[in-house]
Parts: structure tokens; sequence; C-alpha cells
């Protein structure tokens, strides 16, 4: 049935795309509602875990290694307003989510997880869309860059929130300070690792030849199974290796032609596996909340990027754009709240139901909003390719 799943997400996509001039993305994301335990029940709830949980990590590996390629360190030292317009628009996404979860009667490590989440922007629906509609200009770059900090930001807070859980529920002063930073640090070690043999592979093989794209999933792939053995983050480490291959070569880096079919298939997955994790019950539970949630982790998002915008050096036009284009939420968001349910299954239930609906809701409305946006910044070309074989030159 998986594979029927697949089927009706690609004809989804493509029909959404000729017909409805939306991205591709809102319709595998509808055909994983549509194929889950919800309606058809081709895919089980359970696509955290197993089999499944896997291919969604080496699809969002995959999608952050590319994004980390595109990463610029020194564009902050040229333009430090940059970084400080990031950290203003995660940070009042994270307060903003956070008061009004506590004002809403949950429990402050819910509010915390919650709030944590919000900070992401999905860097599939981004990536994907920004391709489908071949954008260039200051706001699709600045879209991207942060997106990969947004990922950042909310790997260190999750890991610095599971230490107090941890300390909340078991009482070990010890193992919440040692977790993050066995967690962190051992994903900085790993990014190293793999950032290291990219450049070594990379010198000996030609990326536009086959067996490149083959060389690359491999070790990103062998690089999921030993964050996996060592019970690390699946996250942070391959957006690491992806900045610091950038920044030790800042030429623009041509990704593997092959590898966007191979992308191409493992981004529908993702989109059908998370779509197909929402139910009725999630909707039901968490749906007006998610909602409220919605509309202030947006409003400070915008407000983050507005407050420095102009001192940043994009026009008001252009903040209002990049501001509106960080709203998607997906995949990060969803191994985020898995990851945090499987350790604690006391909150499970109640993130469950406020992140999912948040999710499945933008999931849907998240590719609209940033194809619009970058449209209305007028850097769309909507002609072009999303597939493999660009350079990356952010």
């Amino acid at each position: 049935m998986g594979a029927l799943a697949l089927v009706l997400a690609a004809v989804c996509g493509e029909l959404v795309f000729r017909f409805l001039r939306l991205p591709r993305i809102t319709g595998y994301s509808l055909a994983g509602l549509v194929a889950g335990p919800s309606l058809l029940g081709w895919i089980g709830a359970d696509v955290g875990v197993g089999g499944m949980r896997l291919l969604i990590d080496l699809s969002l590996a995959l999608l952050l290694f590319e994004l980390g390629v595109r990463v610029n360190l020194r564009w902050f030292r040229h333009n430090p307003m940059i970084l400080a317009s990031s950290v203003a628009e995660a940070a009042l996404a994270f307060v903003a989510v956070f008061l009004v979860v506590t004002l809403l009667g949950y429990q402050l490590e819910i509010a915390l997880v919650v709030a944590t989440v919000s900070m992401t922007t999905s860097p599939a629906v981004v990536m994907r869309v920004a391709g489908e509609l071949r954008a260039r200009g200051q706001v699709t770059d600045r879209l991207l860059v942060m997106t990969a900090l947004n990922v950042v930001y909310a790997v260190i807070v999750a890991n610095l929130v599971l230490g107090y859980i941890h300390r909340s529920y078991g009482g070990d002063w010890l193992a919440a300070l040692l977790h993050p930073l066995y967690q962190l640090g051992g994903s900085a070690l790993v990014a190293l690792l793999l950032a290291k043999v990219f450049h070594v592979l990379r010198r000996h093989f030609d990326p536009q030849q086959e067996q490149a794209s083959l060389l690359l999933f491999a070790l990103l792939m062998l690089t999921m199974a030993l964050l996996q053995t060592l019970k690390l983050p699946a996250l942070l480490a391959p957006l690491l290796a992806g900045i610091l291959v950038k920044h030790a070569d800042p030429r623009p880096h041509l990704w593997p032609r092959h590898f966007g079919s191979v992308g191409g298939v493992l981004v529908i997955l993702l989109f059908v596996m998370t779509g197909a994790a929402l139910t009725w019950q999630h909707l039901f539970a968490g749906g007006f909340v998610a909602l409220a949630l919605i509309a202030v982790r947006s409003g400070g998002k915008l407000l983050g990027v507005l407050a420095f915008g102009r001192w940043s050096g994009i026009t008001l036009r252009q903040s209002l754009a990049l501001g509106l284009a960080l709203s998607p939420l997906s995949g990060v968001a969803f191994v985020l709240t898995a990851d945090i349910g499987r350790l604690y299954p006391a909150l499970n239930a109640e993130l469950g139901g406020i992140v999912l609906s948040m999710i499945a809701i933008l999931e849907l409305l998240g590719p609209v909003i940033v194809q619009q946006s970058l449209a209305w910044a007028g850097e769309s070309r909507p002609q072009g390719n999303p597939e493999g074989g660009e350079k990356h030159d952010a």
C-alpha cells in the first residue's frame, strides 16, 4: 500500500501544480493525509518509528546537507544584521508561542517543547518551492540562510529543554547537564568528520558523474547509522557538515545531477509520511490551539524580520515577503516532537495534538505562502526544474 500512496502523491502533486498553479508539495501533503489512517489507511500512524522513521531521517539529512552548503558564514561578517534578524524572528516566535501555550493552561514542559518546535522553518518546503520557482535574489538567499539557522537554534534549544525535562522527571542534575553537551558536542564531531570525508571524495570524483551521487548518498546513510548508534540527533550533523563544507570552500558548489532524482523521491516520501502521521483525533484535540499558535508564531517571525529589515539592506516589501516565507513547518518539527515524545510518553498525547495539527495546516498552506511571497518579491521564475544539478552560491 505504501507504493500506492507514493503513486497517489506523485499524481496529486502534478495535478495541483498543473491545474491550480500551486507547489507540488502541497499535493504530496494532501496525498499523505488521504492515504493515512484518517481516510484510506494505506499508511499507519506509526511513521515516527522503525523503517519509516529511517526514511524520514535520511530525507532530512539529504535536504539539510544541501541546505548547509548554501550557507556562507562570511555573509554574517559583511552584514551582521542578517544574523540579528534571524535571532530576533526565532526568539520572538519562541516567546510568543510559549506565552500562549502557558496561558492556555498547559504544563511548562509542553509549552517549552511547542515553543522550541515553533522556531523552525521547514527546509523541505523552502528548498522545494524555491527550486520549482528558480527563485533568486535577496529574499531567497536570506530565506535559505534563516531556515538553516532556525534548525540550528531549535536543535540546540531542544537539547537544553530535554535537559530540563530530565531534571523535572528524574531529578538528576548530572544527566540534565551532560545530555545536551553530549548531543551537541557529538553532533559537531560527526559533522566535522562528514565534511572532511566529503572534501576527500570531491577531490577524486566529478560531482556530475553518477558514482559521485551514489557515494554521497552512501556517505549520508553511513552518517545516519553512526548517529543512530551513538544516539545523537539526526538533524544537526548533516546541516553543520554542509555549512563547514561551504566555509572551507566558498566557491559555488555543483550539486550532483543524479542526486536530484533520488532527492525528489525522498521529498515525496517525507511529505507523504508526515502527512499520514496526522489523525482526526489529533486535529480535534489540537486544531483550534494550533490555529492560535500559527498566528502568533507567524506574527513573531514577521516582526523579527521587519525590526532589522531596513538595517540589513532590504526594503519593506522584501522584509514582509521574507517574514511571511518563514511560515512553513514540517519534517524537522515532526522529528523533534517525535523524539521528545518517545523519551517522555507522558507528554506525547498533548504534544502530538498541538504540533501535528500545526504541521498539517502549514504543510498545506506553507508552500503556497512561500510561493506567493517569492513571487511578490519579484524573485520567481516558475518555468524551472526543481531537480538537482544546480550551483549553490548563497
